[in-house]
């Protein structure tokens, strides 16, 4: 016994000493993958109050989630007398984890609104990657609105959205998903009682979460382990649309499923416009283009309208302007003021210099042209009625 003791505790000190010089590394460097996600039972996932750390993606950015369990400032639920708060509801392209706070469009449009309408502003962003127009309704409903918002700024994301709200098309299923019956729209929230999703609410579960965050060890192993399922989950499509997104909504829908979820995504609009109203906030809705929509190379967007056979890249610009034209919903539709920004600078407004340009989130300079367009169509005349207090 005494024989294999000294070796055992030889490997186990050589071991641990592995592990402290490996972490170590880790941290030099400057490695960083923290838990920025925990399960919820109403949206399907949300992120970790109090969270912090670099976020090191496409681009490396320090990012901090408030209390709250937003990627925001704290604010506080009761609305400071004299303030006009918008709440912006959207996915990873709101959530903006590849930039710093203070260059996120909607950090921006706070100040460009307080010159349009000469009054203190608060922008609140209640948005988590990933969520589609059902989860950000669930989101409006059960949070937005107790922080007592004049405007609701609803952002919509060309390329993933539409396939979000759908069940047959949605690989995702743990979230929350709407059905038309008729023309009502029925909620399933069957996710949360299933046994892996109740499984990562367990208090075993979050105890690892909590050692995650303090070792970068652990990070790195959890984010190898996900590797695999995240490129077969969002694999690329084509060599110019970027992973994740979907080919389909550039076209009329061609199937029975995509039909029926282009159905179920104008009705929950409605939906959030119809719940927004009755708040006292009107509604606008903000599209976010594919990279494509808005490359600075007029040469390169025309070949991939031939290789992909549409007829142009905006089909969903028009369908959303069309529909919230006839419901008295405003659209801000950026991707032909980006495209041509972006064609004037000879500038990518997507992605970043460690990843692939022109493909992917916006970087700054995207969030900022997105900021300038948003808060110039908001002002100047798309919803400037509905911008005015209620009351």
């Amino acid at each position: 016994m005494k024989r294999i003791a000294v070796p055992l505790a030889v490997i186990a000190a050589s071991t641990v000493i592995a592990l402290l010089a490996f972490e170590l590394l880790l941290r030099a460097i400057g490695y960083s993958a923290p838990v920025w996600r925990e399960p919820h039972p109403q949206l399907g996932w949300s992120l970790r109050p109090g969270v912090e750390g670099w976020n090191t993606g496409e681009n490396r950015a320090y990012v901090k989630i408030n209390d709250a369990g937003w990627r925001d400032r704290p604010h506080a639920v009761e609305k400071p007398a004299g303030v006009y708060r918008v709440a912006v509801l959207g996915d990873s392209y709101s959530e903006a984890m590849h930039v710093a706070l203070e260059d996120t469009y909607w950090s921006r449009l706070e100040g460009f609104l307080r010159d349009c309408l000469s009054r203190p502003v608060e922008v609140l962003n209640f948005s988590a990657a990933g969520y589609g127009t059902a989860q950000q309704y669930v989101a409006l409903q059960s949070v937005a609105l107790r922080y007592k918002p004049d405007l609701v700024l609803l952002q919509f994301t060309n390329g993933n959205d539409v396939r979000n709200n759908s069940r047959a098309l949605e690989p995702e299923k743990e979230r929350p998903f709407f059905t038309l019956q008729g023309d009502e729209l029925r909620l399933d929230a069957s996710f949360a009682s299933d046994p892996q999703f109740l499984a990562r609410q367990t208090a075993g579960s979050e105890v690892v979460r909590r050692l995650t965050d303090y070792s970068r060890t652990l990070q790195m192993v959890r984010t190898v382990s996900q590797a695999g399922l995240v490129s077969r989950a969002h694999a690329t499509r084509s060599d110019e649309i970027e992973a994740g997104l979907d080919l389909a909504p550039l076209a009329p829908p061609a199937t029975p499923q995509w039909q029926e979820a282009w159905r179920v995504t104008e009705r929950l609009i409605e939906e959030v416009d119809t719940l927004a109203r009755k708040n006292g906030a009107p509604l606008a809705l903000m599209m976010v283009p594919y990279a494509i929509q808005v490359h600075p190379d007029p040469a390169v967007r025309e070949s991939v309208r031939q290789k992909l056979g549409v007829e142009d890249l905006f089909y969903p610009e028009r369908r959303l302007e069309a529909f919230g034209k006839a419901r008295g919903i405003p659209v801000v539709a950026l991707a032909p003021g980006m495209q041509k920004v972006s064609q004037a600078e000879t500038r990518y407004l997507h992605g970043f210099d460690k990843s692939r340009p022109g493909l992917g989130h916006w970087n700054e300079q995207g969030h900022r042209v997105a900021a300038e367009i948003t808060a110039q169509q908001l002002c100047n005349g798309l919803a400037k009625p509905r911008l005015s207090p209620p009351g």
